[in-house]
């Protein structure tokens, strides 16, 4: 716990180096870079919202994602965290130049990953916080206190901040939007371009909230 505790410690100090003033945005949406999950989402991920899109751990959705969420971000100067949870994040993915944005924490643990979240989230400096859980213990996700989660909601809907949880399977109780990533077509047959991977993801919404998404809908960018 002492480890713990002095690595998020840490952590706040330096985003208190690096970011001296906050600077929020209004309320809106942060484009994906993948025209089926910004379609579905009406946009993109919801500022003051938790957002869980699920995939297959061996599946490139999740890390196709993440790839064009970061470049995105980075096209319209914006600053994204990523809280590596099971330190799976490959950074030669993405250009020197997108990483230029990029806040990378590789956690140690589940609940320190999740407690960097927290902390990153409060902080108020980062258009999106992204905490992939994809490749953490099983057992101990399902584990997670519902107060975590809660927590995490409520520090998100009091910001300005739009927060992305990638998971394997359904894990965030209560969420807002939960979408399901399904694999690209020729993945399985030829190497492909990533725009062209992006292209191909389909998204089916399983869960939504009123007026935001619809049950049973699924997209697939054209």
């Amino acid at each position: 716990m002492s480890g713990s505790a002095s690595t998020l410690s840490a952590l706040r100090s330096l985003l208190a180096a690096r970011f001296p003033e906050k600077n929020r945005r209004p309320a809106g949406c942060v484009p994906t870079g993948v025209a089926a999950v910004d379609e579905a989402l009406g946009g993109g991920l919801p500022v003051g919202r938790l957002t869980e899109v699920v995939s297959a751990v061996a599946s490139s959705g999740g890390q196709t994602l993440l790839t064009r969420l970061i470049e995105e971000t980075r096209v319209a100067r914006r600053r994204i965290a990523l809280v590596d949870g099971a330190d799976g994040f490959a950074p030669e993915s993405v250009s020197a130049d997108a990483l230029r944005h990029v806040v990378w924490v590789r956690g140690q643990d589940l609940a320190q990953a999740l407690a960097s979240a927290d902390v990153l989230v409060r902080d108020g400096n980062f258009a999106v916080v992204v905490v992939d859980l994809r490749g953490c213990d099983e057992r101990a996700l399902r584990k997670t206190p519902s107060a975590t989660w809660h927590r995490l909601h409520r520090a998100t809907e009091a910001g300005a901040t739009a927060v992305l949880v990638q998971s394997t399977g359904a894990l965030v109780p209560a969420v807002p939007c939960r979408l399901i990533l399904g694999r690209a077509h020729a993945l399985a047959s030829r190497r492909v371009e990533r725009g062209e991977l992006a292209a191909q993801l389909t998204v089916e919404v399983a869960r939504g909230h009123a007026g935001l998404l619809t049950d049973g809908v699924e997209a697939q960018a054209g």
